[in-house]
């Protein structure tokens, strides 16, 4: 009999029965939400994954796991997972499934010694049962390797991507939740936290700001079990609609970019309180650095933990935290089976390409089909996205409004046409708003208009760089000229007073008009007498690398100079963006074929699925001049958190050092957040003309050593103001990537 304590768990060290205990308590506490939450299992599936938490880590009791677990060897046996079905006795073919894969990994179910390691385990069912007060024993050997093979097979052909959504449906649902009760407990977290009533606070909300608002007046109880459209102009109350259509669900609130989920998770969490609302992106723990500004490494990572488990009742994410897993990577139960009693918000939909739209609306359907629910909110929904969904209910609220005066400028976007108009302009207004399409015509415009100081907005600079500007931008005294690429179209809630823009898709300029007044949003004519909408039709940039060529060609025939109202708008792009007007552009094409095909796709790792979602046409590098910058001092809190001190940024990395015995993910994740601050994202077109090296070869830091060797620097230009340079500016040399 083994007499030492049967391990779970590392750092900081705890016991299986601890584990089992916090795994039960999790369990409990999502069964006992499960009414509230809408979660519906039968009690046989309660008890099936009861029984999977119980039994989900047996495997650990063997000697070759408990001496990794130690540090005292790597381990080199079956994984655990696969031998805690030797501890159950039931013939339950979904159980042991459940048990065996709650951890997908590459199970090579070759080279196993099966019958040392069986004997091995028979030394700690003594121990086990001593534990857990309970006889426990080993199934017979031979029937152990029977149920191997059985494993063997249905793994197989889980690699093969042999998923039926609705056929393994069951099982689905309660491998994610087996996954979430198991790492909510490993984190230290609730796997769920109580509903939030979002309509009863939305609707006291509303009352605040007007005695009739037209949410109240539109919405009615029936929708809030259906999937269904919101289609109203910018700013007019789209969110709040949603939330009251959300109700007390579990919701997830989408948008595209991260800067527009920062934002708009700073707006739920005053209407709903700090702490209530969720944060998910890719940049999640950097945002959190700053804004709860937490001493206590544990509370910052109870957060960070709390949104990556999903545990927050309402939670604001980027798309691709969701939509990913359509891709059916390992793993992706964890998303769908929570998805399966959520409200999923589609905001600002027709801002993703026809790919990622394509991954949108198959993965809404697939869970819709499983029992949640969706809304898409947007100013413009183009008609064939409908045509592809279920809506069951339409919510239209388009003002009487006009406020936007066109001007069509047949000449190319540049500093020649644009400085005599300018000079004009900007003794007229105080906030102008120029659009590009490309970042290297942003930056030229910039360049050459440099007389009247503007402000340069895009995606190439380091995060904190662009972090700033955009709290210069949306502060209240700003004034001046912005030159901003596509970022600016959905990610800052700013109000101009001029547009002047490239031609582009007729969505993406009715999203670009959004920014500019703002501030009137009810009924009336508040057009000046002059154009407050240039936009420019000649030597267009971007065109079949940003935008298809044939969408933006098309466009122009549709706009005249004169008044546009928010209803011409809608109308404008219903009828741009029917299957009969697309039919024969790449751009329908590329949804059409991208549909088909993901209804037989899937990948195996998360980050490849993501990069598919994202359509990654980029890399992210340290450009060489940074490496000797100073450390942001927003950031300095990352260096107190990582007990070292100084300035310079590879001298800081000089001074981490991380024990292997005693490493702790929090510290990779934090030296993490201090790189990110200097990544900046550079077109894979450039790659192989740039002289690439790595941050290994400037930080002699030998514990350091695999991370940095992952980490690219290059060499090329960068300052706070313009972002990233190339040596070589020839127009076919740089590629324009948003």
């Amino acid at each position: 009999m083994v007499d030492e304590p049967i391990l779970a768990k590392s750092n900081p060290f705890k016991t299986l029965k601890e584990h089992v205990e916090e795994i039960i308590g999790n369990y409990n506490l999502l069964k006992r939400l499960s009414k509230e939450l809408g979660l519906n299992l039968s009690d046989r599936d309660w008890e099936i994954l009861r029984k999977a938490c119980f039994y989900h880590d047996f495997g650990k009791a063997n000697s070759d796991f408990q001496r990794a677990i130690r540090k005292e060897k790597k381990s080199s046996g079956i994984p655990h997972n696969l031998l805690s079905i030797a501890f159950i006795e039931e013939e339950n073919e979904e159980l042991l499934k459940l048990v065996a894969f709650h951890h997908w990994r590459d199970f090579n179910f070759r080279g196993w010694d099966i019958s040392t390691i069986y004997k091995d385990m028979q030394d700690y069912v003594e121990k086990l049962s001593k534990d857990f007060g309970k006889n426990f024993k080993l199934i017979k050997e031979g029937e152990f390797k029977k149920r191997l093979d059985k494993l063997k097979k249905f793994y197989s052909k889980r690699l093969d991507g042999a998923i039926d959504i609705k056929k393994d449906s069951n099982f689905i649902i309660l491998l994610g939740l087996l996954n979430r009760i198991d790492h909510a407990s490993s984190a230290a977290i609730e796997v769920e936290t109580p509903p939030i009533n979002k309509h009863e606070i939305t609707e006291k909300f509303l009352f605040t700001k007007t005695s009739n608002p037209w949410q109240i007046e539109l919405f009615k109880n029936e929708y809030k079990n259906k999937n269904g459209v919101v289609i109203a102009s910018t700013g007019m109350g789209k969110t709040e609609m949603a939330l009251l259509w959300a109700d007390n669900e579990k919701t997830f609130y989408t948008l595209p970019v991260r800067t527009s989920v920062d934002f708009m998770h700073k707006r739920l969490e005053k209407l709903f309180g700090e702490d209530k609302v969720g944060l998910l992106h890719s940049d999640v723990l950097s945002n959190l650095i700053m804004e709860k500004n937490k001493t206590n490494t544990d509370d910052l990572f109870y957060f960070y933990n709390m949104a990556k488990n999903l545990s927050y009742n309402l939670i604001v994410c980027t798309a691709d935290q969701l939509f990913s897993a359509t891709l059916k990577y390992l793993g992706f139960e964890k998303i769908y089976s929570t998805l399966t009693y959520s409200k999923v918000i589609i905001d600002e939909i027709q801002a993703y390409s026809p790919h990622t739209l394509a991954i949108i609306v198959h993965g809404l359907k697939e869970v819709a089909s499983l029992g949640g629910k969706y809304l898409i909110v947007t100013a413009t929904l183009p008609e064939f996205i409908g045509d592809k969904i279920d809506l069951q209910f339409e919510i239209e609220k388009i003002p009487k409004l006009e406020k936007h005066r066109i001007k069509l400028v047949k000449e190319p976007l540049n500093g020649d046409n644009l400085r005599k108009m300018l000079s004009k302009l900007k003794n007229k207004v105080k906030k102008i708003l120029i659009v590009c399409n490309t970042v290297s015509k942003a930056q030229d415009l910039y360049t050459s208009l440099k007389e009247f100081s503007p402000l340069l907005l895009h995606s190439r600079f380091t995060r904190i760089d662009r972090k700033r500007k955009e709290e210069k931008i949306v502060s209240e005294n700003f004034t001046g000229i912005l030159i901003a690429t596509q970022v600016v179209e959905v990610s800052l809630d700013i109000d101009f007073d001029v547009l002047i823009t490239e031609m582009a898709p007729i969505d993406v300029l009715i999203q670009r008009m959004g920014r500019i007044y703002r501030r009137f949003k009810t009924d009336g004519n508040f057009c000046p007498d002059e154009p407050n909408v240039y936009i420019f039709t000649n030597d267009i940039s971007g065109l079949g690398n940003v935008y298809e060529s044939e969408i933006v060609k098309k466009a122009v025939g549709l706009l005249k100079d004169g008044i546009i109202s928010e209803e011409e708008k809608i109308k404008m792009v219903r009828q741009f963006y029917t299957k009969e007007n697309l039919k024969s552009t790449r751009y329908f094409t590329k949804f059409e074929n991208a549909l088909e095909a993901i209804k037989h796709y899937s990948v195996n790792k998360k980050s490849q699925a993501q990069e598919i979602f994202r359509e990654i046409s980029q890399i992210e590098a340290i450009p060489s001049i940074l490496l000797h910058k100073e450390i942001p001092n927003e950031r300095k809190q990352i260096l107190e958190k990582l007990g070292v001190e100084g300035t310079i940024f590879v001298d800081v990395l000089e001074k981490i050092k991380i024990n292997k015995k005693d490493e702790k993910k929090e510290t990779i994740i934090l030296l993490m957040e201090l790189v990110k601050d200097f990544l900046v994202p550079l077109p894979l077109s450039l790659y192989k003309n740039l002289k690439i090296t790595y941050l290994y070869d400037y930080v002699k830091n030998s514990s350091l050593n695999e991370f940095l060797r992952e980490i690219k620097v290059v060499e090329c230009s960068y300052n706070d103001d313009i972002g990233i340079q190339f040596p070589n500016k020839d127009e076919e040399f740089v590629k324009n990537i948003i």
